[in-house]
């Protein structure tokens, strides 16, 4: 009896989970009671817009589809045009000069942002990767959270733990990374690529388009490749463990470059959410 007591406990959830993946025209949720082995509850409701107050709304939808619970954990992860990813350049500094203030190094990522994207990023939310200040780094941008605090998304549901984060960026945390090569992300509109180099990013780029437009896809990532001189380097398609129409997807754009690339399956450490499926029905 004892030898089994260690499988039951991981099967026990102790609290609620809520998973949400914001697409561009979609908020869609799956939720988990707490209990033993508890059945997951799906939830969805369209996105007008990409204004904050039309997310807000969208939330409020599909919450009221969910069990009332004030104890859970709830995940909410954006995906498509909801999230800006761009590389900050690396700051070039002599031996003598002082490394920049947090202060001054959030004002540095706002005025590349006011570069790319013009006034209307003044009030864009900003996350920057935790690197040296001399090494080019990751920038993340959410507008459809400007004027919003991320805990009042849901309000006034009340909850144990919030967290709300661009999807490519959790897939990335969740996964080791090569040193060296391309990494190909799919979202629900939308592909994601990152290039390393000695463990360090130095390219990010994005491609609008549907997960079967096998074409444009791989158009897209040869040029890139080309663009960048890494033609020899080695690609990844990334997605979830057991998230089959993201892993149909890699297959039908390794057989489309057959001959010419090989895109070698890379899978993170554990799923983002399990509302793929719904995705494609949603769509």
């Amino acid at each position: 009896m004892s030898r089994l007591l260690p499988d039951m406990l991981r099967q026990i959830r102790w609290c609620g989970l809520t998973r949400m993946l914001v697409t561009a025209d979609s908020v869609l949720a799956e939720h988990w009671p707490a209990g033993v082995q508890s059945r997951k509850v799906v939830a969805h409701a369209s996105l007008e817009s990409t204004q904050s107050v039309a997310l807000q709304t969208a939330m409020t939808k599909v919450m009221a589809q969910l069990p009332a619970t004030d104890w859970q954990r709830i995940e909410i992860y954006l995906a498509d045009q909801h999230v800006h990813l761009m590389l900050l350049p690396a700051i070039q500094q002599s031996a003598q000069a002082k490394a920049l203030s947090g202060t001054e190094l959030q004002a540095y990522a706002r005025a590349t942002l006011l570069n790319t994207y013009g006034e209307a990023a003044v009030q864009w939310p900003l996350r920057m990767q935790d690197v040296l200040q001399n090494h080019a780094s990751l920038l993340a941008t959410t507008p459809v959270l400007q004027n919003m605090a991320a805990k009042n998304l849901l309000a006034p549901r009340k909850y144990l733990q919030l967290s709300v984060q661009p999807y490519a960026c959790a897939l990335w945390a969740q996964t080791r990374l090569p040193a060296d090569g391309t990494v190909v992300t799919a979202e629900p509109h939308m592909l994601r690529l990152l290039q390393l180099q000695q463990a360090k990013i130095t390219h990010v780029a994005s491609l609008v388009t549907a997960l079967n437009d096998v074409e444009s896809m791989a158009a897209w990532l040869l040029r890139e490749r080309t663009l960048l001189g890494v033609q020899d380097s080695a690609c990844y398609w990334l997605s979830e463990p057991a998230c089959e129409p993201v892993a149909a997807a890699g297959r039908r754009l390794s057989q489309h470059l057959a001959g010419r690339l090989t895109c070698k399956n890379l899978y993170s450490a554990e799923a983002m959410t399990s509302l793929w499926q719904e995705v494609a029905h949603v769509a």
